[in-house]
């Protein structure tokens, strides 16, 4: 029989180390989705106490909870699980600045067909294209603009304090999502007013966020395909935020190209994004982001800073320039001016 030396094991360890992560995701999911972190944000429960609230299917919540703690999400103290306060804020308390569980159920849709991206690789096929039905109620569209609202509710919205709208006018969001980044962009500068454009299931989710916050007098919406939209008018200012990594190079080049007719002369252009630096292989997020396009989308893959700049001038925009943000704050933007005189 063969010895595996010491040398050998540590490696299988590394390795198995990085293969077996996805436990992680699968109980953390599992706990959330449960509503065992929910219960957990009120104090410690034991198994009993938290069976009596879910119901269901005992030796599997214990087996969660057990693993929870195998896995350092949860700890144990005699009977009585419980969670971190950083956790409960992020997972179990819904009025909390800090959550996310939104985010957390977008992440949980697309476990399964991420699963799957080696079959991706060997033969082209796309496991999941999540984000093709984007209208009506469709749960892909729902979730992921929760998710987005979730995010540039508590980072995204640097936009709005780095970038100067003080002189107000109009601004069009193009592929709004949730349509959070204009409405903080609303909030801040009282002499704009926003028009939301995206398709039917994000614009019937961005009506009820615009609704529930109070802002329905100055902002309009546009059910409709960015590509085809042609407005009655141009305007001082349009946002494309998040968007182009969804529909790949090609399509990025054929929508600021028709954007450029949206935009007043003397207007800007605002593309705001995940960038890759131009290694592609950096920042973290931005390169997982890329993959995730060839699982959730037809077409998409996501875009480095250089290459996107380089669109905009051939779309016709002047003084286009890079704007960082925070370090914690994923997304920056490329801004361009259509000149006054053509």
């Amino acid at each position: 029989m063969q010895i595996v030396d010491l040398a050998d094991i540590k490696k299988q360890v590394a390795t198995l180390g990085v293969a077996e992560r996805f436990f992680d995701s699968i109980v953390l999911f599992a706990l959330f989705d449960a509503g065992v972190l929910k219960h957990l944000s009120n104090g410690p429960r034991t198994l009993d106490e938290l069976q009596g609230k879910i119901k269901g299917d005992r030796e599997s919540l214990r087996a969660a909870l057990d693993a929870g703690v195998a896995l350092k999400i949860l700890s144990k103290n005699g009977e009585a699980y419980q969670a971190p306060e950083s956790l409960l804020e992020c997972l179990g308390r819904e009025k909390s600045p800090a959550y996310v569980g939104e985010w957390i159920l977008f992440l949980q849709a697309l476990a399964a067909p991420l699963l799957q991206f080696g079959e991706a690789i060997r033969t082209g096929a796309r496991p999941g294209a999540l984000f093709e039905d984007m209208s009506g109620d469709a749960l892909p569209a729902r979730r992921m603009t929760q998710a987005m609202d979730a995010y540039a509710r508590s980072r995204g919205i640097e936009i709005a304090d780095r970038l100067d709208f003080s002189q107000g006018g109009t601004l069009l969001d193009l592929g709004c999502g949730p349509g959070t980044y204009s409405l903080a962009i609303v909030e801040r500068n009282p002499k704009i007013r926003a028009t939301l454009l995206d398709l039917e299931g994000p614009i019937a989710e961005a009506r009820r966020i615009v609704a529930a916050r109070g802002f329905t007098d100055r902002v309009d919406f546009i059910a409709a395909n960015a590509f085809t939209y042609v407005p009655a008018k141009t305007y001082d200012t349009v946002l494309v935020s998040n968007t182009l990594h969804m529909i790949g190079e090609e399509g990025s080049k054929a929508l600021l190209k028709h954007v450029y007719k949206m935009v007043s002369p003397g207007g800007r252009l605002i593309v705001q994004a995940q960038y890759l630096n131009d290694n592609r292989t950096s920042p973290r997020w931005p390169a997982l982001l890329n993959l995730l396009q060839r699982i959730a989308t037809p077409d998409g893959r996501n875009h480095a800073i250089t290459e996107t700049s380089d669109w905009m001038r051939a779309a016709g925009f002047t003084d286009v320039h890079h704007v960082r943000f925070a370090v914690w704050n994923v997304n920056s933007c490329i801004i361009g001016t259509r000149p006054r005189e053509e």
